[in-house]
């Protein structure tokens, strides 16, 4: 495994556990009532661990660490500076939350719906607009704490991993 891809799947994992546990506590706080059906430590701990796993499988077949190098680079911006790590951020950042936050909503919309009585889903409004509801409520908070841990844990990673910067990856 190359260095870069290790320090892509490093971050994944680490940002993914963050955003996990960052929309469990979203979900928690616009739906009290969530935990009636589904404990609170269970919320959390399918948050996260759907997060880091797709956050995973993104690292592996999406090379946001490569776009995200070539941003920088047609910003003539080089590792090790922070403009660098501010562009290189942008995709990976990015590309994370919209999957990752996607699929949670998703995820987290069916499983809440499929623990309800029939009396209760009556109530409530079509699956594709819970889901798209509960994921813009998801996307700013996780977007904003993704790209704001990318560029603080980039250079760390990338420096103990042995890499000038998160370049691109090569295949």
């Amino acid at each position: 495994m190359r260095k870069e891809r290790l320090v892509g799947i490093i971050m994944s994992i680490i940002i993914s556990a963050v955003m996990g546990a960052v929309s469990a506590a979203l979900v928690i706080k616009n739906n009290p009532e969530s935990v009636r059906y589904t404990p609170a430590a269970m919320i959390y701990v399918s948050n996260i661990a759907l997060s880091i796993v797709i956050g995973v499988i993104i690292a592996l077949v999406i090379p946001l660490g490569r776009l995200g190098a070539m941003l920088a680079r047609k910003a003539n911006a080089n590792p090790p500076g922070i403009k660098f790590f501010l562009i290189n951020a942008i995709p990976n950042s990015g590309g994370n939350t919209l999957i990752i936050s996607l699929i949670l909503s998703f995820a987290g919309v069916l499983m809440a719906r499929m623990r309800l009585p029939a009396e209760a889903l009556s109530q409530l409004p079509p699956f594709a607009v819970m889901w798209l509801g509960n994921w813009i409520k998801l996307l700013i908070p996780t977007l904003l704490i993704s790209y704001i841990l990318s560029v603080l844990l980039s250079p760390l990673i990338s420096r103990l991993a042995g890499v000038k910067g998160p370049g691109p990856e090569k295949h």
